[in-house]
């Protein structure tokens, strides 16, 4: 297959030179040679308009300190850059990401090594890494249950590219003939201390963790698992198999020892938390017209989320020292400096979803562009969110999107108590 890509490639090159007008025909085998060094990245703008829902217990989170505002405007602008290198068995990738936010409350800087790690492979079947890396374990679009070594997804933007943690592992693959075509193996040690993947858990533990993937009858199949330490025992199973050409169905399982629950007493103030095992699990359709419309259905049931009742009474403190202007009263809740990762502020934060996503490439040979929509429901309070979008990239080098969001809900419910009550966004990313 190698050998035929590389022959189509070069059939391609010599139309394309003994078509030219000069009617000289060049062969540079630099074109073929792969790089030792390769260094991109992007420049992006990111203005948001957003309307204030100032009735939204999210709101009155942030802007407990400031002001009323009518408008929660942002301007964001990140550099991210991917540097990658090759020399005999040695390799390696640098990813750094730098953002400076400017809001209702000022301008913040954030410069981050998403990733930053060696690899050896003496043999193409082994190799060996050693650094920061962002793992990526799980069949799922919006949510991954099993994803025990990563950072959590934002189901809004799955793609975005996330930071990793420092770890060593090792990966093996052995290809067979029959029923079973391919057989890997991922190992790896994660250190947990106070320098060293801080916000993992609790301090001074080392994990092992493991992923072994089988190719079978084409179905493919993820077994995990995560030591005890800073967090409790986890394992999982995921598979994904193609039912059509263009459909296919995934899923996750996922169990969890020793998840914390972290509780708000009718009183407001933070409870004794619950310790219990749980389990999370997702199903999902993907499928692909013949138009290029893509389809994207998944249902999650997040074990380790918060109960209806627990997350309302949560809503219900923060309107009440809002109210009150107590921030004494604040204080008691169970929250975190970073409002986006508090046990009850988090995105996705309750038991039930259910997301759907849909894009269709070049709608009507439209060249270039790509229009989407998605929307993610909460099944235990009813409330959802609406986002369409559409990007175009035909431009050299550059990609502009637009996109809004708006969140439908009744008073004490998920997307009822966001900070707005839509939001415009509006990306220009500049690649080189």
């Amino acid at each position: 297959m190698q050998r035929l890509f590389i022959s189509l490639v070069c059939v391609c090159v010599l139309s394309r030179q003994l078509w030219a007008q000069d009617d000289e025909f060049v062969f540079d085998v630099e074109e073929f040679e792969s790089k030792t060094f390769e260094l991109r990245g992007y420049l992006e703008l990111e203005p948001v308009y957003a309307k204030a829902n100032q009735s939204g217990a999210l709101y009155q989170l942030k802007l407990f300190d400031f002001g009323p505002e009518k408008t929660l405007n942002e301007l964001t602008t990140s550099v991210e850059l991917e540097a990658r290198f090759k020399k005999g068995i040695t390799s390696g990738k640098l990813l750094a990401h730098s953002e400076i936010l400017q809001d209702y409350a000022g301008e913040t800087q954030q410069h981050d090594l998403f990733e930053g790690y060696i690899t050896l492979q003496p043999d193409p079947g082994l190799a060996f890494d050693f650094g920061k890396k962002a793992m990526r374990w799980g069949k799922g679009y919006a949510w991954n249950p099993v994803a025990f070594v990563e950072r959590s997804k934002d189901a809004g933007d799955p793609d975005l590219a996330r930071e990793g943690y420092w770890i060593a592992a090792l990966d093996w693959i052995k290809r067979f003939q029959g029923p079973l075509q391919t057989f890997a193996l991922t190992a790896l040690v994660l250190p947990v201390d106070e320098d060293i993947n801080d916000d993992f858990g609790k301090p001074d533990n080392n994990h092992i963790a493991a992923k072994l993937y089988f190719l079978y009858h084409d179905i493919d199949i993820d077994l995990m698992f995560l030591s005890e330490g800073s967090r409790g025992a986890q394992w999982g199973v995921d598979f994904s198999k193609n039912l059509a050409p263009h459909f296919e169905i995934h899923g996750e399982l996922a169990y969890y020892e020793d998840v914390t629950h972290r509780t708000v007493t009718g009183d407001c103030k933070t409870g004794k938390p619950l310790i219990k095992d749980e389990i999370s699990y997702l199903l999902g359709l993907r499928y692909r017209t013949s138009e290029d419309i893509t389809f994207i259905l998944e249902y999650y049931g997040n074990g380790r989320g918060n109960s209806k009742s627990q997350q309302q009474q949560f809503y219900r403190c923060v309107h009440q020292a809002w109210e009150t202007g107590s921030q004494a009263l604040l204080n008691q809740l169970p929250l975190n400096k970073d409002i986006d990762k508090g046990p009850f502020s988090r995105p996705n934060p309750m038991r039930r979803y259910l997301g759907f996503r849909s894009w269709w490439e070049e709608p009507a040979d439209f060249l270039y562009m790509t229009a989407g929509l998605q929307v993610l429901y909460n099944l235990e309070d009813e409330s959802f969110s609406v986002s369409p979008e559409v990007s175009y990239d035909g431009f050299e080098n550059v990609e502009l999107k637009l996109r809004g969001t708006l969140p439908l809900g009744d008073e004490l419910t998920e997307w009822g108590e966001k900070p707005n009550d839509y939001k415009l966004e509006a990306q220009l990313r500049l690649y080189f």
